[in-house]
């Protein structure tokens, strides 16, 4: 599903009200940006460089930004009309939104995950694979290969980060590129078990004979492609 500009404002609004509604908590901003299949983040980082941003200075009379004190990553979005507690802060919501959502948080692929964690050095830019196989790249702008995106310095949390913040840079990073996380996820062998038994390519391969079959060559991300899709 996708949005139109037109209609962002009011889709952001939505989203916060209705999950302040039901939770009485701040919605990160890495969530907000992940809906929509991450257009939300996409069309904000378009317009003002980033979905925090865009909520300052667009939505300042009816969406609040919070951010954890000790923690600037930590921010989420609450109705501008919110009730809430001036003696307690903000810091015990948005520790909820983790309490929350801890047994949940999604496992990316390792290669993805380390481009947050791993150091970076000062001369250089970091740039990762948006498609399987992932990978990541410190090098020059020049250098940067063909289909990578830049992670920038702000993003990577580094070595001595908790979890919990590389997770968080790392989900800011996909809501302010646009990108869908699942695609990112690992995938364990229940995920592979579920992949449909009647496949294009077992039948592709069933209707071949064996002199037809030693002509055939295929890229692996079509012979993925092929897997996954069902009659």
């Amino acid at each position: 599903m996708s949005i139109q500009p037109s209609d962002l404002d009011g889709r952001i609004v939505d989203l916060v009200q209705e999950h302040w509604r039901k939770h009485g908590i701040p919605l990160l901003l890495s969530l907000l940006g992940s809906e929509e299949g991450g257009e939300i983040g996409r069309l904000a980082k378009q317009e003002a460089g980033g979905l925090g941003a865009y909520l300052r200075h667009r939505l300042t009379d009816r969406v609040r930004v919070v951010n954890h004190s000790t923690k600037p990553a930590v921010a989420g979005a609450i109705p501008v009309d919110a009730e809430v507690d001036a003696n307690a802060g903000f810091d015990r919501l948005l520790e909820k939104t983790h309490s929350r959502s801890s047994g949940a948080n999604p496992r990316f692929h390792s290669a993805f995950w380390a481009a947050f964690r791993k150091p970076l050095d000062e001369a250089k830019g970091r740039y990762t694979s948006i498609r399987a196989p992932f990978r990541f790249v410190d090098v020059s702008s020049e250098e940067r290969p063909d289909g990578f995106r830049e992670i920038a310095r702000e993003h990577v949390a580094g070595p001595d980060a908790e979890a919990m913040e590389v997770q968080r840079k790392a989900q800011d990073w996909l809501a302010e590129n646009g990108l869908d996380p699942d695609r990112f996820l690992w995938k364990n062998k229940a995920d592979v078990a579920r992949l449909p038994s009647d496949d294009l390519l077992g039948r592709l391969l069933l209707s071949l004979e064996p002199d037809e079959l030693k002509r055939i060559s295929m890229p692996l991300d079509v012979v993925g492609k092929l897997r996954r899709q069902s009659l």
